[in-house]
């Protein structure tokens, strides 16, 4: 997918999630290679090899939700809490995910909204 999207497009949706919140602190896309940008201001808790083994975990977990989709609906978001951050995962077509981190106190449902509009804006999803 992202042979099809400029570098610039990453960036203006990349910003254009980031401006959603305050309380977002960082986005990235894995979809077979990886472009990610922090808030301003903010300073991650990872490595950038560890947010790449991070983004990789967290690919490999959504290709096993999607597999009970037959089931129960296609999934439309994951996240998980830890005791620093949010972590939200969305798809980004059929190999991609978009992760968020957010601080603890974000309202999620209304990023993963706006995450939803924006990827639809930028780049297209079956």
């Amino acid at each position: 997918m992202s042979e099809l999207i400029s570098y610039n497009t990453f960036g203006k949706f990349f910003d254009q999630v980031l401006g959603l919140d305050e309380s977002i602190r960082f986005v990235a896309i894995h979809d077979g290679s990886f472009k990610a940008k922090y808030q301003n201001g903010v300073e991650g808790y990872f490595k950038e090899e560890e947010i790449k083994l991070s983004l990789s975990e967290a690919h490999n977990r959504w290709d096993s939700r999607k597999m009970l989709s037959f089931r129960i609906g296609e999934p439309k978001f994951a996240m998980a809490q830890y005791g620093k951050i949010n972590r939200i995962t969305i798809p980004l077509g059929s190999e991609g995910i978009i992760l968020v981190t957010t601080e603890l106190d974000a309202d999620i449902e209304r990023i993963v909204e706006g995450i939803i509009y924006a990827r639809s804006k930028f780049f297209q999803t079956k």
